[in-house]
């Protein structure tokens, strides 16, 4: 018995000594009083951790320091009493009210994007088990910089023993938190927005709050109202008068560039804004040797066309093959160590897809794209896709761009490719592309099955025949693990033929 705790106690007794043949009373006594210790260090701690998360402003006396945010494991509902928030300190009124909502962690900007974050990689840590981080999540790096909230809680947020407890806990709680601190950045922005007169400072920092806003749109999954903020970020930098310019403030330049291709990335569409070309890194002159990949340069002589369109994306193909080389280079340097460097990444992937979603527009019935010029285009787009989901950038599933691939690949464009080497090399790079991980439906068409029957056709019987075509085509080791699982399962195919 620990003396620090209570002071020894007796129970004295006139009945037999033995521990069956004491009365009920004198048990009693000694249950409730001398074994109250030993009682509680036999508890186990409680398999399903829970986490309360407790967001408090600042007292009257310290308006100075962020309001205090901390997760807690709690087993009593005590908890939710003490949960406060205290009113804000005098004079507030003349502050601009973005300025009272980043002097509090709990009323940051990037808050309800954090909180959100919070729940979907505790979600995702149970869905992945021992097969490693999932790659359903969205990262926007630079909250991580701008946000104290997120700051304070990346341990939390990247210790799979810590964020398991957020698993345990209802989604409901998350959501409602984070639509409570959306909303109230929301009613920040409109407070800011319907000043008189707005300075440059203020204008910058209810972009940054929109932005905020689009991000936890993003990892929300709520496509529509990312729209709607990112046309309202439009609309306010376009209404400011000349003498306002953000060239001054690269990080929020480069902040609207990630939104805008991510957003666009996930409906298709051309990006709102343009490309930031001074804040784009040179590709090094050793790797961007302004080639097409080889399949595609004897196909742009003899099979593509000299459109407008056609001529854009094969330009861009150029790109996108520097920049796979460019990504293969670093991942023998740095293995998976770069799928850390998230702005890195960024700077070389999304100029690409920036310019593949600007494709210049079809304007008559025959100067529409060709089957092939747009299969290129998606599939490049793809492509970047797999590459933005593999260091956690891209919200979305490729679902959608997958079965527009596959209608595109049914074309007649393509009947020839058995016949036609180079054809049948960009053929089954798209086919390739599009069932790593492929999850629709098993019935005809579908990419395992048009791959395996291509190998039958083609009178294959390892996969290394397939690969040494698709390998012609930009192509990294991202690729391979997801690459022999499809071999796996069209070689599954080929023995059900």
């Amino acid at each position: 018995m620990n003396s620090k705790k209570t002071p020894l106690l007796f129970v004295n007794t006139i009945g037999p000594t033995h521990v069956h043949g004491r009365d009920h009373k004198t048990k009693t006594k000694i249950r409730q009083h001398i074994m109250l210790d030993i009682g509680r260090e036999r508890r186990k701690t409680p398999r399903n951790p829970q986490l309360d998360i407790v967001l408090q402003l600042p007292d009257h006396n310290n308006a100075e320091q962020a309001a205090q945010s901390e997760i807690s494991r709690h087993n009593d509902d005590s908890v939710l009493a003490r949960r406060h928030v205290s009113t804000l300190a005098r004079p507030f009124w003349g502050q601009h009210p973005l300025d009272v909502l980043d002097s509090h962690w709990g009323m940051d900007v990037f808050s309800a994007y954090g909180i959100m974050l919070m729940l979907i990689e505790g979600r995702n840590l149970v869905s992945a088990g021992s097969t490693g981080r999932s790659t359903e999540s969205f990262i926007f790096p630079f909250a991580f910089q701008k946000s104290a909230f997120l700051r304070h809680h990346s341990q939390l947020i990247t210790t799979p023993d810590r964020l398991a407890g957020v698993s345990h806990e209802k989604p409901t709680r998350f959501e409602v938190m984070a639509l409570q601190r959306s909303l109230g950045t929301i009613s920040c922005i409109e407070s800011g927005l319907a000043g008189t007169s707005l300075e440059k400072t203020s204008t910058e920092r209810i972009i940054l709050a929109i932005i905020a806003i689009i991000s936890f749109n993003l990892i929300s999954s709520d496509l529509d109202q990312a729209l709607v903020h990112l046309r309202g970020l439009e609309s306010l930098i376009a209404a400011r008068d000349k003498s306002f310019c953000l060239y001054g403030n690269d990080e929020i330049r480069l902040m609207i560039f990630w939104v805008d291709v991510t957003t666009s990335l996930l409906r298709d569409c051309s990006p709102r804004f343009p490309l930031p070309s001074d804040l784009i890194p040179t590709m090094p002159p050793a790797l961007f040797s302004h080639e097409l990949p080889l399949p595609l340069q004897s196909l742009a002589i003899s099979r593509l066309g000299k459109d407008r369109n056609t001529t854009h994306v094969l330009s861009c193909m150029i790109d996108l093959n520097a920049t796979a080389a460019l990504i293969e280079s670093e991942l023998v340097v740095r293995g998976d160590a770069l799928w850390g460097e998230s702005i890195l990444l960024g700077l070389w992937i999304n100029p690409v897809a920036h310019r593949l979603l600007g494709a210049p527009t079809a304007t008559g019935s025959s100067s529409q794209p060709s089957a092939i010029s747009e299969a290129l285009r998606q599939g490049a787009l793809l492509w970047i896709i797999r590459i933005k989901r593999r260091y956690h950038a891209y919200p979305g599933s490729t679902t959608a761009i997958v079965q527009k691939l596959l209608s595109l690949l049914a074309q007649p464009d393509w009947t020839d490719a058995l016949t036609n080497t180079e054809l049948l090399s960009v053929q089954l790079w798209l086919l390739v592309l599009c069932g790593i991980d492929y999850g629709g439906p098993a019935a005809s068409p579908n990419p395992v099955g048009i791959i395996a029957l291509r190998m039958q056709q083609m009178g294959w019987n390892d996969w290394s025949e397939v690969m040494m075509l698709v390998c012609q085509m930009p192509w990294t080791q991202a690729f391979d693990v997801a690459a022999i699982h499809l071999a796996e399962r069209v070689k599954e195919a080929i023995c059900y033929q």
